[in-house]
This record gives C-alpha cells, structure tokens and sequence, in this order.
C-alpha cells in the first residue's frame, strides 16, 4: 500500500473501531436491561428477532444502493443518523420515559440503518487496498473490529451495572457520531460503472441478478446451505440462550456476563492475527475445515460442561474462566471460517456488484435466524438450558458432518471474476 492507501484504510479502520466500540457496550446491556424490566426470556428473544428482520429485510436494496451511490458518504450518513437515535434513547431514559414499546420502535430504525452501513462497509475495502494486501487487509479490519468489541462488552457490563442503561446509550450514540466524523476525510471516489438513478424495476432486476450469480456457482450455494442451518442453531444460542443461561440461571454479575462476552471477541482476534501473520497464503479450504471441527468440538464440550451435576462441583469464578477458555477457542476458530470466506467473496464478485450480492448473501445466510431466535426465546422460559445446549450441540455437529463431504469438492479457486 502507498501513503495514500495506507491514510485511507486507517481511517477506514477507526470510524469502524470507534463505532463497533459503543456497539460492543450497548450489544451487553440491552439484553440484560430486558432481562432487568421483564425476567422474560420470550421477549428478549422477541427483541433479538425484532433487532433482525428489520436489516434482512433492507439488505437487498441497501446493496443496490451500495453498488449505485458512493460508499463512503453513505458510511457518514447512517453514522450520524444512528448517533442522533441513540442520543434520542439516551435522553428517553434520563428522564424515565424509556419502555419496552419504544425500545423495540427505534431498534426497527437502527436496524435498517445498520443494513445500510453494512452494505457500503462490506464492500469498500477492496477499493482501498491493492488485491496483494487484500487477505491482510480484511484480517487486519477484524483483528481491529475484535479489539473494539472486546473493550465495548467489558465498558457495557460495568457501565450498566454501575451506571445504568441510560449512560449506555449516551456512550453508544457519542461513538457513533465520531464515527461519522472519522469516516469524512476518508478520499473516496466511486468506481462503480453503474448508473445513480434508481426505481423499483432497477431494484428488483439487481436483486435478481444477484441471486442468479449466487446460486450459479457450487461454492456459493454449497456455503449457503451450511450457513442457513448453522446460522440458524448459533446465533439463537450466543443471542439468547447466553444471557439468560450466565445471568438468570448461573447468575453472573453484570460485569461477569460483559467480561465473558469479549471472550469470543478475543478468540477471533486472536485468529485474525494469527490469519494475517502466518496463514495468509494458506489454503482457504484447509483453514475453514480446521475452523469449523474446532468450532463443534468446543460447543459440545461447552453444552457437556452446563450439565448441572457437572458444573456444580465449581465456584461461580471457575465457571467463568472454564466457560471463557472454551469460548476463546470457539471464537479463534471461527475467525478462521469466517475470514477465509470473506476474502474469497471479495476476490470472485465484481466491485459494480459486490455491495448488492454481498448484500444477499448476508439475507440467505440469516435467513433463519430470526426464527432461531424467536424459539428460543419460548424454550429458555420452559426446559432446563443444559438440556437445550446439549440439543443445539448435537444438530449443529450433524450439520457439519453432512456438510464436510461437499466441503472436500468444493473448489476455492477464484474462477468467477469474468463470467
């Protein structure tokens, strides 16, 4: 990278650390909150879902509008616009006019905002840094995005726990709004050879365009599949069955629970840096099959250990750091999933494409989530959690055994960039 390059990506890299900072605080306190007004984990499984259909519903046409309009001013906007929200909330609950109604209002908004900023960001690196530095680059992007939410879950525990949801949402729409600020000196000139007009047949024909690329190819669709499922049993597990598993039945202070949030956070940071220092000429397939049998292996070892007659025999600290250890791993694995897919994604999609596919992709690797979440939020109020981590543990290994056939055809070979 040149000096211009470098200024650019730095940039790039602190409006993102900066906002995913206040995220990361907010991420920790808005379940427990919920969990603080109701005792309930039926809504706060409904909030995770509301937090999420929202964004999935958006994502195609934000990726439209990702590829048509310039990335970065679309960065600052949703920057700033989420800032002014979140300030809103703030004042709300300084003045005890906060309720549950409101909350899951505005998240609706922030939600489709946050779908916008996703699609613009996704896509921009490679217009930032030369194709040599790209595996670099993203691993450098998650390594400084991990350090932010690391920090953020850490500040959330203690700022909800000492401070309350009010200061929460002061911090979160502070660092949103200097965000914004970071991001405009940001020298960024569109480069897509799309037109900026448009209506609603431009819309649907790119979404459809989209999909046709997506499920032309085997990599693409084989991903999908496994993403759909996996998607589906983890992300209602991290989202809902965590915090009310450590808060409700284990009862982890605040801190605690902000603490071991950052240790997935951690985990994938780690597994960038090592990605970047030493694996970056890897083998993709080689990485991601590593990544996902080590995933598995510690999320049943994980569901083992929550077996009452097992976790029992332990103080609430020991729980903690053997619960933290496991999640660690799990999270540096997981870097080494998702960070090899990122980089192959960016290299076979067109840059005039790339924010809308990008974009789909996001849609159909989510697509069940909200369902996910909306379940288990019903299940945590009527079965015993062990018995759910054990259930989700059990499927979720299945799903990678099926998947790990296809895994050994798949070919990760940047071939598409022409067709």
């Amino acid at each position: 990278m040149n000096k211009f390059q470098k200024k650019n990506f730095i940039l790039f890299v602190i409006g993102r650390i900066v906002s995913l900072l206040g995220s990361g605080i907010q991420m920790v306190a808005m379940p427990l909150f919920i969990l603080d007004l109701t005792g309930s984990g039926t809504k706060m499984g409904l909030f995770a879902m509301i937090s999420m259909i929202p964004a999935l519903l958006m994502a195609p046409f934000a990726g439209v509008l990702g590829d048509r309009f310039n990335r970065r001013n679309i960065m600052v906007i949703m920057d700033y616009t989420r800032g002014v929200l979140i300030l809103f909330l703030a004042y709300l609950t300084f003045t005890d006019n906060i309720t549950l109604s409101i909350l899951f209002g505005m998240q609706v908004i922030i939600s489709l905002f946050d779908s916008l900023f996703g699609a613009a960001t996704s896509a921009m690196i490679p217009d930032l840094v030369p194709e040599k530095d790209l595996m670099k680059a993203v691993s450098t992007t998650e390594s400084a995005s991990s350090a932010a939410m690391i920090v953020g879950p850490v500040l959330g525990g203690v700022i909800y726990g000492l401070l309350g949801m009010k200061w929460v949402f002061l911090l979160n729409g502070i660092s949103f709004i200097l965000s914004g600020f970071s991001e405009m000196f940001i020298k960024y000139n569109k480069t897509s050879k799309l037109e900026s007009k448009i209506n609603a047949k431009i819309i649907f024909d790119d979404i459809k365009d989209s999909i046709k690329f997506i499920f032309k190819n085997d990599v693409l669709r084989n991903l999908m599949i496994m993403a759909i499922f996996l998607n589906f049993l983890f992300n209602p597990m991290f989202v809902v069955l965590f915090p009310y598993t450590f808060r409700e039945v284990i009862g982890f202070s605040p801190q605690q629970y902000g603490l071991l949030e950052t240790m997935w956070t951690l985990g994938i940071m780690i597994g960038n840096i090592l990605l970047g220092l030493f694996f970056s000429n890897s083998e993709n397939k080689k990485l991601m099959k590593n990544g996902i049998y080590g995933m598995v292996g510690m999320n049943l070892l994980l569901s083992l250990f929550l077996i009452p007659q097992i976790r029992n025999n332990f103080t609430i600290w020991k729980i903690f750091l053997i619960v933290g250890t496991i999640i660690i791993i799990m999270g540096l694995t997981n870097a080494f999933v998702n960070t090899p897919i990122s980089v192959f994604f960016q290299r076979i999609i067109p840059n005039e494409k790339r924010s809308k596919i990008f974009s789909v992709i996001g849609v159909l690797f989510q697509a069940a989530t909200p369902i996910g979440m909306a379940l288990m939020g019903l299940l945590v109020d009527r079965y015993e959690v062990h018995i759910l981590f054990i259930i989700l543990a059990i499927l979720i290994l299945l799903d990678v055994l099926i998947f790990s056939k296809k895994l050994d055809n798949i070919d990760f070979n940047p071939s598409l960039e022409n067709e």
